[in-house]
Formats: structure tokens, C-alpha cells, sequence
């Protein structure tokens, strides 16, 4: 799946500009900047990430009756597999095959920055509404913001940094 992904972007990228009309190649180059920027890229696959999360949650918690803890844990590992898969083919584009063993490595550094901002998040805001009782609301959107954008920048510049060449 990988190898297709990347063979079809290769051959997309050495077609000629010429085969474009006018307005597709005003309307291709407005969309790698806008669109399919990296950092929207980022923002619509990790809403896409929430979305399988809360669908997750929802099914373990309201059908299968779990508790909310215990459904939130099952829901997270599917999340971050699926977070990490989407980042991986379109937001970053890290089209290399690595080989098992790198891709194995790549995908728990990943899982492990996601635990790690996890609990950031946990602490965060246990510590400003449950300690020093700020606004829950403006705590949780704030505290978001802060794992959203550190989640960007652990996964731009040490889970999917360009690797460098001889």
C-alpha cells in the first residue's frame, strides 16, 4: 500500500505541466499550498483521529458498557495506529520503505510521544481545574491546543524527520 501511494505521487509529480489547462495548473498549485499544506493536513487527519476516538469510545462505553476510563484506553491504541498511519502516507510523506524492523521503530516512537503527551494532558488538567480551579471549558481547550501543537512538532522533527544522505 505504501509503495503504491508513493509510485503514484512519483508519477503525478513527473507529468508535465503542459497536460494542464491554465486554470488546473492555478487550481493544483492553490491546492498544495492551501489544501494539502502539511499543517491542514495535520489538522484534517487529526480531526479524523478524533472522530475514530470518540466513535470508539462511544461503542465501548454506551454499547458494550464499559466504563469510561476502560473505554477510553480501548479506544486510544486504534486512534494512535490510525493517526500514526495517516501522518505517515499524507501528512508527512514519508513514502521510503524502511523495512520492518524501521517501520516497527517509527510506529512506537510514535505510540510513545502520543503516551507521553497523553499524560501531559492528564496532568495538565488535573493540575489547573482539579488543583487550582481554573475554567474547566477554557482549561480543556487550552490544554488541547498546547498537545495538538506539541504532537506536530514531536512528530515533524523526530518521529517523521527527513532522514539525510550521503
Amino acid at each position: 500500500m505504501f509503495g503504491l501511494t508513493c509510485l503514484m505521487a512519483r508519477r503525478l509529480e513527473q507529468m508535465s505541466a503542459k497536460r494542464y489547462f491554465l486554470l488546473g495548473r492555478l487550481l493544483v498549485a492553490w491546492g498544495r499550498r492551501v489544501l494539502f499544506s502539511q499543517m491542514s493536513a495535520y489538522l484534517f487527519f487529526g480531526g479524523l483521529t478524533t472522530l475514530v476516538n470518540l466513535l470508539l469510545f462511544l461503542f465501548f462505553h454506551r454499547f458494550v458498557g464499559l466504563s469510561a476510563w476502560c473505554a477510553n484506553t480501548l479506544a486510544w491504541l486504534p486512534s494512535v495506529l490510525f493517526a500514526w498511519w495517516t501522518n505517515r502516507l499524507w501528512v508527512f510523506g514519508a513514502c521510503r520503505n524502511p523495512g520492518f524492523v524501521a517501520l516497527v521503530r517509527e510506529c512506537l516512537t510514535f505510540s510513545l510521544s502520543r503516551l507521553f503527551t497523553g499524560v501531559l494532558d492528564i496532568l495538565l488538567i488535573g493540575l489547573t481545574i482539579d488543583v487550582l480551579g481554573w475554567h474547566d471549558l477554557s482549561m480543556k481547550i487550552l490544554v488541547g491546543v498546547i498537545v495538538v501543537l506539541l504532537n506536530y512538532v514531536i512528530s515533524r522533527f523526530v518521529v517523521f524527520k527527513e532522514k539525510k544522505s550521503l
